[in-house]
Order: C-alpha cells, then sequence, then structure tokens
C-alpha cells in the first residue's frame, strides 16, 4: 500500500506542478500566450492523441472475450454517467452540453494506463489501452456530437482520431513490427504535450468563478463515484474476474480528463467547470484511487 502512494502521489504531484504552472502562465495577460493555447489543443487533438492511439491499436494484444467485456463496461460506463450528467443538468438549471464531457470521460491515458501498468503487470496495460482507445473513439465522437454547436457530423469526420486508430488495427493484423523511431517520437511527444495540456488547466482557473465549484463538487462525486458503482455493479452481472475486472474498475472510476476541458474550449462549453472537474478531481483521486486499486487486486 506504501508503494501505491507514493506512485500515485508522484502521477498527482506532477500533474499538480505542471497546473501551477499554467496558472501562473494565465498571468500574463498577453496575445500571444492566448495563440499558444490554441497551438496547444489543437496540436493534442489533431495530433498527439490520434498519433498515440494509432500506436496503441497497432502493438495492441489480448484475449478477444476478455477484450469484449472491458469495451461493453467502458462504453456503458460512459453513457450512464452522461444520463447521471442529464439529471444533474436538470436539476442545476444548466444545459447538458455545458457540462457533460467532464462528468462522462476520464481520464484514462495519463493516469488509468500508468497505474494499470504498475499494479497489474504488462496484461493490465494492454486492457488499460483497450479501455482508453474505447473511451477515446467515444469522446471524439459522441462526445463532439454533444458538445459542438456545428453540423456534428462533419465535425467528427474531421477529427484524424479514428482514421489512426482505423490504421493502426490494420496494421496490427500483419506482421510489421513498430519501427524504433515512432516508438522515440511517442515517448518525445508525451515529455512534452502531456504537460502542456495539463498546463492549460491550469491557466484556465485565472477565469474560474467560484460559484462553479458546488457544481463541481457534485460533479466530481457522479465522475468517480458513479463512474465506480456502475463498473462494479456491471462487473457482478457479467460475473467478470482477473485483470480485465480490475482494470475495468480503477478506469472506471478515474478523475475527468484534460481533453475534456479542450473540447469544452474548442467548441464553446463551459470551459471553466471543465478545469475545475479535472483539478478537484485530480485531487480527490489521490485518496480514491489507491482504495479502488486495493479493493480491485
Amino acid at each position: 500500500m506504501e508503494i501505491l502512494i507514493d506512485v500515485i502521489f508522484k502521477l498527482l504531484s506532477k500533474i499538480f506542478l505542471f497546473t501551477f504552472i499554467g496558472y501562473l502562465i494565465g498571468k500574463i495577460r498577453k496575445s500571444f500566450v492566448r495563440s499558444l493555447i490554441a497551438v496547444v489543443i489543437d496540436g493534442s487533438l489533431y495530433l498527439f492523441i490520434p498519433f498515440f492511439f494509432f500506436l496503441s491499436m497497432w502493438e495492441s494484444s489480448a484475449d478477444f472475450l476478455v477484450t469484449k467485456r472491458v469495451v461493453l463496461i467502458a462504453v456503458l460506463v460512459v453513457l450512464v454517467c452522461g444520463l447521471m450528467g442529464y439529471l444533474f443538468s436538470i436539476c442545476h438549471g444548466v444545459e447538458f452540453r455545458q457540462i457533460c464531457l467532464p462528468i462522462m470521460f476520464m481520464n484514462t491515458i495519463y493516469l488509468g494506463v500508468p497505474v494499470s501498468s504498475l499494479f497489474f503487470g504488462r496484461e493490465g496495460m494492454t486492457y488499460a489501452v483497450i479501455y482508453s482507445l474505447t473511451e477515446g473513439l467515444l469522446s471524439f465522437t459522441l462526445g463532439i456530437y454533444l458538445v459542438s454547436r456545428r453540423e456534428h457530423f462533419l465535425e467528427i469526420i474531421r477529427m484524424p482520431l479514428i482514421y489512426a486508430a482505423l490504421v493502426g488495427l490494420v496494421l496490427n493484423q500483419t506482421t510489421l513490427g513498430i519501427p524504433l523511431f515512432l516508438i522515440n517520437i511517442s515517448q518525445g511527444l508525451k515529455d512534452v504535450v502531456l504537460p502542456a495540456m495539463v498546463g492549460i488547466v491550469g491557466y484556465q482557473l485565472n477565469f474560474m468563478r467560484w460559484r462553479h465549484f458546488k457544481l463541481v463538487n457534485i460533479g466530481v462525486l457522479i465522475r468517480l463515484g458513479g463512474g465506480f458503482i456502475v463498473a462494479l455493479i456491471l462487473v457482478r452481472l457479467l460475473r467478470f474476474s482477473g485483470t480485465g475486472a480490475s482494470v475495468s474498475l480503477a478506469s472506471s472510476a478515474m478523475p475527468s480528463a484534460v481533453i475534456t476541458y479542450m473540447f469544452a474550449k474548442k467548441y464553446g462549453a463551459d470551459a471553466d467547470f471543465a478545469a475545475g472537474m479535472v483539478l478537484v478531481g485530480t485531487l480527490v483521486s489521490m485518496v480514491t484511487i489507491p482504495l479502488i486499486v486495493s479493493f480491485a487486486r
């Protein structure tokens, strides 16, 4: 347990460090800062994330039956959390599209994959990537559909992630291995882009209105607690056990993904709410992740 807490603390402390740096940068009210934020958002949506998913699909290898169950749980957790978010929006008189994304979509890449890899081994990392791919595809299709004010279908087909994942899946069925230079590029992008993605959340905190925190706290409860309860019910109903089940439980209870802030910013939804969900949810997860991983093991 001490090792688990230490690792989670190191992962999350990096998030808060880059969030704080982004917050300080937000104090610089210059036009070039806003332009830089736009570059990070577009670079992440159109380059880094599709590239990550492309390589993940290419190298993925997993038991088909377990994979189906992991995918099913990921899909249903997103949909049920979306339903809870819809009820939440009605109760509090806010537009659903403004607050839906950070409630529905969790941080399976930056937290879910490393945590599963560390505590459930290579097999755990494989199923965490599959869960992440499923959730990512939903966020780039259903998520855009829900939050975009433009023609939904056109927005979806413009996103390269879907095509990158399909190409990776095709290459996965061949005997070709991933070239070393692509792996090196991927690592380099992670070292630069992931901190930048977290930093823009801190940037947004400069503009957050404090009235959001009541809504944020309820949203975090739905995202962490609701996601875990839905996954637990599904695991029991499916009589699902082993590494795939453990990964599904842990991944479903992750805090909101940074990508939800990027979509909110890009499509004119409530970016303040999304930023608050990421920050508060990540803080709370310092307690919940060790407990859930211990339960899932």
